[in-house]
């Protein structure tokens, strides 16, 4: 063999060893994005997710997803590849009750297509004394509104006021309204907790203050009685206040622009907070789809993005339709799956068989029916105010 025939066979060795390891290299990067993506201090399908959404993010105040009754169920085996096969969107899915706007959306001043009565109930009903602690202002004379008061206080305020002609309203600074009273309500009990002594003390100060100053009378409700209703009522909400995040897990990474073709298709819509949603007529969202490293999805640089992975999230006590709804995101969840070759997994990256995701769904049915029978319905007003 010539020293020609040598050095080809030397270079042709160095071009595919060579070849091999950019492919290693690149294989190796994708597999550390993805661990990064998906690495996580528990072993549950729950998410940890950012501080705000979830009881305030502290992992011990959230209650993991367990059975009620333990079944008698073999380890799960890693399932073979189970998916649906893709379609152009979800079905359309008929929910039972349609929940009312975010509480932030409520507008009684504008028309609204119902009688006086009904709109007098809507307006009362923004306050309620199982949630709120209501302060009742009296004035000696019908007042006028300079400007709203404010109240530094953590918990949410909201004030309704009774006009000089009986009617009620929500509270407002306008020229020519005048009111007889107003009720200014402290919210119980929110994600961050339930309202502390010293807070309830500090907002009956300010009020008393706000009607001293207008001449007016004030009076409050049973403070030691409100406080340990507060704590009772977070304690509930702490049972049942979940939010249910499934991994998918694609061999290679998504391309984003082809992720928001197929999300759009399916009925989502890239909002503002940079995930995904699947809304309900009334525009709540049912469940969200999001980078698995909860990386913002943006307009401009979605299409040039490439996703090693995603996480799909569930609000339990925030959407109204119960179960139906959680199988139309394990639908969607699987759909995704097969759209992309990807697995759905758990924060441990273990992959999610039917058997799984059918207990999650019977711990699912129990807390829907505590929540019903707490008359709090999921996705309702109070459910939007207590979970936000």
């Amino acid at each position: 063999m010539s020293e020609l025939q040598i050095g080809l066979l030397m270079l042709g060795g160095a071009f595919i060893a060579l070849v091999l390891g950019v492919n290693w290299y690149q294989e190796w990067r994708f597999k550390k994005k993805t661990r990064q993506a998906f690495a996580r201090e528990h072993s549950d399908v729950l998410l940890d997710v950012p501080k705000n959404q979830v009881r305030d993010g502290v992992a011990n105040d959230r209650l993991e997803p367990v059975l009620a009754t333990p079944l008698d169920l073999p380890d799960l085996p890693e399932p073979s590849a189970h998916t649906a096969a893709p379609s152009a969107g979800l079905a359309p899915l008929e929910l039972p009750d349609e929940p009312l706007p975010e509480p932030e959306a409520i507008r009684l001043d504008m028309p609204m297509p119902m009688d006086a009565d009904d709109h007098q109930a809507l307006v009362v009903a923004m306050l309620d004394p199982s949630l709120d602690f209501i302060a009742e202002v009296v004035f000696r004379q019908p007042f006028q509104l300079n400007a709203l008061p404010r109240f530094a206080v953590a918990k949410r305020v909201q004030q309704i006021g009774r006009t000089e002609h009986g009617l009620w309203k929500q509270a407002e600074a306008v020229p020519g309204v005048r009111y007889k009273q107003l009720n200014i309500a402290l919210q119980l009990v929110d994600r961050s907790g339930a309202v502390n002594e010293q807070e309830v003390s500090s907002f009956c100060q300010q009020v008393a203050r706000f009607a001293e100053e207008n001449e007016a009378a004030v009076s409050f409700p049973q403070r030691a009685q409100k406080l340990v209703a507060a704590r009772e009522l977070d304690h509930f909400c702490a049972d049942v206040d979940m939010l249910i995040g499934i991994n998918i897990l694609p061999r290679a990474p998504i391309n984003g622009g082809e992720l928001r073709n197929f999300a759009e298709a399916c009925g989502l819509q890239l909002e503002h907070d940079g995930a995904f949603h699947c809304l309900s007529d009334s525009g709540n969202t049912l469940f969200s789809l999001s980078s698995a490293d909860q990386t913002p999805f943006s307009d401009a640089g979605l299409s040039s993005q490439r996703l090693p992975g995603l996480t799909l999230l569930f609000d339990v006590p925030r959407v109204a339709g119960a179960v139906e709804v959680f199988d139309r995101a394990v639908e969607f969840s699987r759909e995704l799956a097969a759209e992309f070759d990807a697995q759905l997994v758990d924060d441990n990256r273990r992959a999610l068989s039917a058997q799984g995701l059918a207990r999650i769904r019977e711990q699912l049915v129990q807390i829907y029916a505590n929540m019903d029978d707490r008359g709090i319905a999921p996705g309702s007003f109070a459910a939007l105010r207590l979970f936000a």
